[in-house]
């Protein structure tokens, strides 16, 4: 399952005059040699991709032949002026060739014989420390008593569902995306943003917002009926059961209630996570037949606050296989744009997205998992993030899925920052209490080491997460370690040990 988002397709793009419906099919396509099955056309964020009746476009109130400083564009930082003209300039050339871009995104979907559907972000907040940015829509502009209330930082500006207005709003955009496509799923993406109520007013929001979702699920099974075909309804929720309810979301009683079809357990953004508890969530779904889809971000960050980057080719597999061999029904991507990044050159992104389609696929390829934290709590929730970690001896839990096979080797990767004071003095390492020899050792510039263990394949645990140590060589010095970021990779073993 792919995402694609309400902008990527028109940020930067030259589309030839005339030829717009053209170059949309053009994206469609690779995803289709990326063998995505269910491609989610996002058509949203505070104003929408598409001309609509109920809500206001990315265009309205510019005027393509004005100057950079016309009022539409004034709040806006100089130098992204010209960047977010060629935005807007792209969607407003869609629509003025009389191209639907939803519209034309999923007919190529049913061409290629991908599942079409329909994405709405619920609670979009980009921009929001620029109040009078034209990426808001008037609703936000002219309504501020309806943000949730005390809440400073990025979600301040995020609606309060408790408010009929808002919810009012948004269903608003729900019930004219069904009367107007053809799609086979609609999704409601609550984490963008989660904080759907003010601070301290979840529980109270949480059965207003299952009400509501009530509603919703009415308005599809209403528009199945009028187009003859089943049309579902998924969600995107927060990583954790205990998470999404202490946010507002009742995911458990919506699954009991019958009310969605689709269920997406994800990390928020800042980093994707290798240790999501789908067992817990197909527990949760019990007998019922709601699918179940692990959420995978492109981002990859081991620490808050720590070097962040595009996630490779490998952790982005080994990730994968973590969702699949847990017990998920479908990967599914966020973010993964079409040439996002020099270290997924198009061969490199189709072959791996198109692995992703099942586990046996991705078992035959190099993976690598990596230790990350959770980047989205609710209010009240005790979270204390693995990495960095400090320490004489230091334990950590990691899950790599189905063990190795003949002809492949387990490496164990650990970067150890800088101890003021004290001369780096390569550690010992231990998986399941059996002892790992150095195979690499590396200083940055940075000044961190980095030392690659060999992690003898009998000592891999079938049942369990594999327990890793890291210890000091000498019990009798107190050595002092700082571990920044912990990697288990299966590779090909050209050695043949």
């Amino acid at each position: 399952m792919c995402n694609i988002d309400d902008t990527v397709f028109f940020w930067g793009a030259t589309l030839p005059k005339g030829k717009t419906g053209e170059a949309i099919d053009r994206y469609v396509d690779v995803m289709a040699e990326a063998g995505a099955g269910v491609l989610l056309c996002c058509v949203n964020a505070r104003r929408t991709n598409y001309r609509t009746r109920v809500w206001d476009a990315y265009w309205d109130g510019y005027d393509p032949a004005g100057p950079d400083h016309q009022p539409f564009l004034a709040p806006i930082p100089a130098q992204d002026v010209r960047a977010y003209r060629q935005l807007i300039d792209n969607m407003l050339a869609v629509y003025q060739e009389g191209v639907d871009y939803p519209a034309r995104m999923l007919a190529r979907c049913r061409h290629h014989g991908i599942s079409p559907w329909i994405t709405l972000r619920m609670n979009d907040c980009h921009f929001n420390d620029i109040s009078n940015h034209p990426f808001h829509g008037s609703f936000w502009k002219k309504n501020p008593p309806y943000a949730r209330k005390n809440c400073p930082g990025y979600f301040a500006t995020c609606l309060d569902y408790a408010h009929p207005a808002v919810r009012n709003f948004y269903r608003s955009l729900v019930a004219e995306v069904l009367d107007r496509y053809d799609m086979d799923g609609l999704e409601l993406d609550f984490m963008r943003e989660g904080y759907l109520f003010s601070a301290g007013k979840e529980g109270e929001g949480a059965p207003i917002l299952t009400v509501w979702l009530g509603e919703m699920r009415k308005l599809v099974d209403a528009a199945a009926a009028k187009r003859g075909h089943l049309i579902r309804l998924g969600v995107r929720v927060p990583s954790r059961p205990e998470t999404a309810l202490g946010l507002g979301m009742e995911v458990a009683k919506w699954v009991q209630d019958g009310l969605v079809d689709v269920l997406v357990p994800t990390p928020r953004w800042a980093t994707l996570e290798f240790d999501m508890p789908i067992e817990q969530w197909r527990q949760m779904c019990g007998t019922s037949k709601v699918a179940l889809a692990g959420g995978l971000e492109i981002r990859y960050q081991p620490f808050p606050g720590g070097p962040a980057a595009t996630v490779s080719p490998p952790l982005a597999r080994g990730a994968a296989v973590n969702v699949l061999s847990r017990g998920a029904d479908a990967v599914y991507l966020f973010n993964y744009f079409q040439d996002s990044d020099p270290s997924w050159p198009m061969p490199v992104y189709k072959s791996t997205l198109n692995a992703m389609s099942s586990l046996e696929s991705l078992l035959k390829l190099p993976r690598s998992v990596g230790m990350t934290y959770r980047d989205i709590t609710a209010p009240g929730e005790v979270y204390r993030p693995p990495l960095p970690a400090t320490g004489r001896e230091l334990r950590f839990a990691m899950r790599i899925g189905p063990l190795p096979g003949r002809g492949r080797r387990c490496r164990l990767v650990s970067d150890f920052a800088p101890v003021a004071n004290q001369a780096f003095a390569v550690p010992g390492a231990l998986v399941n209490g059996k002892p790992c020899a150095v195979l690499h050792r590396e200083t940055t510039r940075e000044g961190h080491h980095v030392v690659s263990f060999t992690v003898p394949l009998a000592a891999l645990s079938a049942t369990k997460a594999q327990e890793i140590r890291v210890l000091g060589g000498d019990p009798n010095t107190q050595t002092m370690y700082r571990v920044e970021r912990v990697e288990m990779a299966i590779e090909e073993d050209r050695e043949g040990k």
